[in-house]
């Protein structure tokens, strides 16, 4: 194997939110500092976006992939040094490339939106909580440990700590790693950083934690709702704004939530049913929305009430102030939920909306009579019902973009289709076979 780095990985996002790559040789070089003056991070290189899905029509296909020079890092658990930087995405014009990103690049929408939206030196900073399973070559629960068991009991906490430790050396601040609740979910919590940030390492974390686990003889899943009755995996995405160095969702000198932050929750909670599609956009995103389960089915917010769609955690001062969105599953595309967020928190800063009142008490204990006259809706059921929200909020659909928006829905109707017309489930084996 060379000692030095001769290829750049050259990465981008497809619709869905999925990783995609193509690789290019570089001058081979020892440094990862040397890799970003080569002639290949300023060429980028050409894509076929007709076979990525919904990235392009075939008779339309020729994009250039443009490398951010800022996410370039080294590949772990390569047999060849290999480094790897995110794209943007253009498409081919007669004289090179296209000034404007291309219209379904998500990640280029997010930067797009961010500096639309978020005027000046404001910025939307994003702490994750991402869930997800170990399991067996078989599918199988890789073991039935729960909430903080350590080794022993948990006999991943070696894949995690590794994992954890391999995203320090690439910059990414874990925060806190441990088992949760369902026997073999983990968690690592990624810690604040802006949000175009955050999106590029939400990938990047569930590339290295299929291949940490690979590499150890097992797999992970990040399915919503990877086995019936247990817990499902979820995104939680805790949110500030800021503004140069200062938090405007916090006081100074207080625990509370500036007007700034209340107006952006109240957005939230207008265009949730909208985001919903974004943020859950599989069939199985709906088994875990369901009550009782510590995922939010119901559109309100709280102080640390976990039974909420906005949940306000405790802070001590104005600096830490943030609010956490709890709905959002690791299927989502961070690019379009992240844009989401911002043109819908945005909403309600510029329209001044006012929140209803946060709710102290278990939401999910509360009888259909007390919800409704407290004015307290649900989230969509289904990813049909989440569509149909989507193409109906304007403000939601106008960040995204039409041919985004167009590409998405008709891939997840279509998935829809198949799902309640052809799909045959066990579950109905079980229930019609001896009818």
């Amino acid at each position: 194997m060379s000692e030095k780095i001769e290829f750049i990985e050259l990465r981008f996002p497809d619709l869905l939110g999925r990783l995609k790559a193509m690789v290019v040789p570089c001058n081979p070089v020892a440094t990862i500092e040397e890799v970003a003056k080569d002639p290949a991070m300023k060429n980028g290189t050409s894509c076929d976006g007709s076979s990525v899905t919904g990235l392009a029509k075939v008779e339309s296909s020729d994009l250039r992939l443009e490398p951010d020079s800022s996410s370039l890092i080294e590949l772990p658990f390569v047999a060849q040094r290999t480094a790897a930087a995110m794209c943007y995405i253009r498409e081919k014009i007669a004289d090179g490339k296209s000034k404007e990103y291309f219209s379904l690049d998500s990640r280029g929408r997010l930067f797009k939106v961010s500096e639309d939206l978020l005027p000046g030196k404001m910025q939307l900073k994003v702490k994750v909580e991402p869930e997800f399973h170990f399991i067996t070559p078989d599918g199988e629960l890789f073991d039935e440990a729960g909430y903080a068991d350590t080794y022993p009991c948990s006999p991943g906490m070696d894949l995690l700590l590794e994992l954890a430790s391999t995203l320090r050396a690439l910059g990414i601040n874990p925060r806190v790693i441990h088992h949760e609740v369902g026997e073999s979910q983990q968690e690592i919590e990624l810690d604040f950083d802006d949000a175009t940030k955050m999106a590029d390492n939400i990938l990047l974390f569930k590339n290295l934690a299929r291949s940490i686990s690979r590499n150890h003889g097992i797999d992970v899943t990040f399915m919503p709702k990877p086995f019936e009755g247990a817990a499902g995996n979820g995104l939680h995405c805790h949110l500030q704004l800021w503004e140069d160095d200062k938090n405007l969702f916090g006081v100074d000198g207080t625990s509370e939530l500036s007007e700034t932050a209340k107006m952006f929750v109240a957005g939230l909670l207008e265009h949730a049913p909208a985001i919903t599609a974004i943020a859950n956009p599989s069939i199985n995103s709906y088994k875990r929305l369901v009550p009782h389960h510590e995922a939010p089915v119901y559109i309100t917010w709280g102080v640390k009430n976990r039974t909420v769609l906005i949940r306000v955690p405790m802070f001590g001062s104005g600096e830490n102030a943030a609010i956490e969105l709890r709905s959002a599953d690791p299927m989502t595309n961070p690019y379009l939920l992240f844009t989401s967020i911002i043109a819908a928190g945005m909403d309600g800063v510029n329209r001044k909306l006012t929140p209803p009142d946060p709710r102290s008490e278990d939401i999910f204990h509360l009888s259909d009579a007390e919800r409704e006259k407290l004015g307290i809706k649900m989230l969509p059921t289904t990813l049909e019902a989440a569509l149909d929200n989507l193409e109906a909020d304007s403000v939601i659909c106008e960040a995204i973009g039409k041919d985004i928006l167009d590409s998405f829905v008709k891939l997840k109707r279509e998935e829809w289709r198949k799902y309640t017309n052809q799909i045959v489930t066990d579950w109905e084996w079980e229930m019609y076979e001896d009818n």
